[in-house]
């Protein structure tokens, strides 16, 4: 079994690893680090995809665009790419570089399990940071991804839209736990 686990440092991501090998000693542990460009505290680097900001006689809930007043009327000539409509659920769009990106991806292929930490999973974490990183990684392989926290304030419904397949708080480092659910001793 394989597990790639990501953080934003790379001494968070071992840190990880080493617990999720002491609790699962027969998963190969990989960690590494996700430099995010734009993902502390400044602005994006990148403009937000097309669908992932309201438009005009909107409101934003929870990441999603809800028209609000009287629908227009939808004729010939309204549909298509100038009209592409709401976003489909799933992880947003990736923002490393290019080579980066393909790198990742290419690591989430080789994994079972996609293990990304955070301190604070938030909005904020769903639209940009390791997380991103990593549901965008693993979504074309069909892998699962796991965030490991100290403190969610998203709820499920928002974290499984964005492409994540579970969210463990963790109390004093307590990955064992976790590491046993992702990683079953018959999968060795």
């Amino acid at each position: 079994m394989h597990v790639l686990l990501l953080a934003e440092t790379l001494p968070d991501a071992e840190r990880l690893a080493s617990a999720w090998h002491a609790a699962a000693p027969h998963a190969v542990a990989e960690a590494r680090e996700v430099v995010v460009p734009g993902a502390r505290g400044t602005a994006p680097s990148v403009p937000p995809a097309l669908g992932h900001e309201p438009a005009s006689g909107s409101v934003l809930l929870a990441g999603a665009a809800i028209p609000v007043g009287r629908p227009a009327a939808v004729g010939a000539t309204d549909a298509g790419p100038a009209q592409p409509g709401p976003s489909a659920p799933g992880p947003a769009p990736s923002v490393l570089p290019p080579a980066d990106g393909a790198a990742l991806g290419r690591a989430a292929a080789g994994a079972d399990v996609v293990v990304a930490y955070v301190t604070r999973l938030d909005g904020e974490e769903l639209r940009r940071g390791v997380v991103v990183e990593a549901a965008a990684a693993a979504a074309p392989h069909a892998v699962p991804v796991v965030v490991v926290t100290d403190r969610s304030e998203v709820t499920r419904r928002e974290w499984s839209t964005a492409g994540l397949s579970g969210v463990h708080e963790v109390t004093d480092g307590d990955v064992a736990r976790v590491a046993r659910t992702w990683t079953p001793g018959w999968a060795s």
